[in-house]
């Protein structure tokens, strides 16, 4: 008989702050852990999570499987320090109990994201999604709206975004409304809040700060790609702004001073991380020398369309066209599509090589 490990996921850690510490293992031990939890906040949703578990152990017992419930939490910070930390855990269950496969038992698409990361240390046999149901009249809906906003109001990592951004919109949009710049302000405002969901959206505030702590390499680096890429900016919005008309050969000249900033910026910042990691005496550098192969050709790409630009007398679709195809465009990005393949592909095999090389170097000292 094959053997079943259950596993209750609570990627944000609601158990931690009510004093319960994991990995759990046993039924009687999560059995006391979710009673403690019920007690100390009953209408949080893993609390039902955790007795679901149990019930579906019991269930499996009874047709006769070899099985056992357990666990898990990630990090009241989430993000990637959350779903590492779950792994951890799940990691240290798995050999401890060596199952043949995992049954995960969640309250949400957010405990979820664990699944790819410990698709590897053993076979997912079922995810069991507790859905808690409501009454849907209007008080238990206000209710609930309001336990949301008491979240996003206690818990930093939903603080940071729907108090931390909206304050420094509204703070800005206040200083520069007194300065009599409204116009300015809105844009601003508007400018803050779309970096803030790019951040969010792409997870941009975990990958920061882990480049960050790597080395002080990494911060120079970032530093100054960070700085010429405000320096391109501040260039676009000037350039437009000084001109009373828009031309295709003043939109070639702005196209050829930024992609130059911006292509700059993005190969200091690739040059850090790859610096960063051969310092660590980590030697895959793949992804850096394609990265630095996508810059080139985009910039190479970005020149082309500024000659078709210079060409044009006339802002037009159809005359753009046209000079692009005149500039040999298609051949260009064809060209560019071959070079970062073959690129990726010469940057694995000499990886391939380096790795097999340091092996048998190793192995030669042993």
């Amino acid at each position: 008989m094959k053997k079943i490990l259950v596993i209750v996921v609570d990627i944000d850690d609601d158990l931690g702050r009510a004093g319960i510490s994991t990995p759990i293992i046993g039924r009687e031990k999560v059995l006391e852990a979710a009673t403690r939890f019920a007690l100390y906040d009953p209408e949080d949703s893993d609390a039902n999570a955790l007795f679901a578990a149990i019930k579906l152990l019991d269930e499996m017992r009874l047709k006769g499987y070899e099985a056992e419930v357990a666990v898990v939490a990630g990090s009241q910070r989430g993000g990637v320090d959350a779903v590492l930390e779950a792994r951890r855990q799940v990691e240290q269950l798995i050999n401890m109990y060596h199952p043949d496969g995992l049954v995960l038992v969640t309250d949400g698409s957010e405990d979820e994201a664990l699944i790819p990361a410990i698709s590897s240390l053993a076979p997912i046999i079922a995810v069991k999604r507790v859905v808690v149901k409501q009454h849907r009249g209007v008080e238990e809906t206000y209710m609930l709206f309001a336990k949301y906003i008491q979240k996003a109001l206690t818990e930093p990592r939903f603080a940071r975004l729907f108090l931390g951004v909206p304050g420094v919109v509204l703070v800005v949009f206040s200083a520069l409304a007194l300065l009599g710049m409204l116009r300015q302000a809105i844009l601003v405002g508007l400018l803050i809040a779309g970096l803030a969901m790019m951040v969010r959206g792409f997870d941009l505030e975990d990958r920061l700060m882990q480049a960050l702590t790597e080395t002080p390499v990494t911060i120079v680096a970032y530093s100054t790609a960070a700085i010429t890429a405000i320096i391109a900016l501040v260039l676009i919005v000037s350039q437009i702004h000084s001109e009373e008309q828009l031309t295709p050969q003043l939109l070639a000249s702005l196209i050829r001073n930024v992609t130059s900033l911006l292509g700059f910026s993005a190969t200091i910042a690739i040059l850090g991380h790859a610096a960063s990691k051969f310092v660590s005496g980590k030697l895959g550098l793949y992804r850096e020398i394609v990265a630095l192969a996508i810059v080139i050709v985009a910039a190479v790409l970005l020149d082309t369309v500024s000659s078709a630009l210079e060409k044009m007398e006339t802002m037009s679709v159809s005359e753009f066209i046209r000079a692009l195809a005149a500039s040999g465009f298609s051949l260009y990005a064809i060209g560019s599509i071959i070079a970062v393949a073959v690129t990726w592909r010469a940057a694995k095999a000499f990886e391939r090589f380096i790795a097999q090389t340091s092996s048998h170097e190793t192995d030669r000292k042993e």
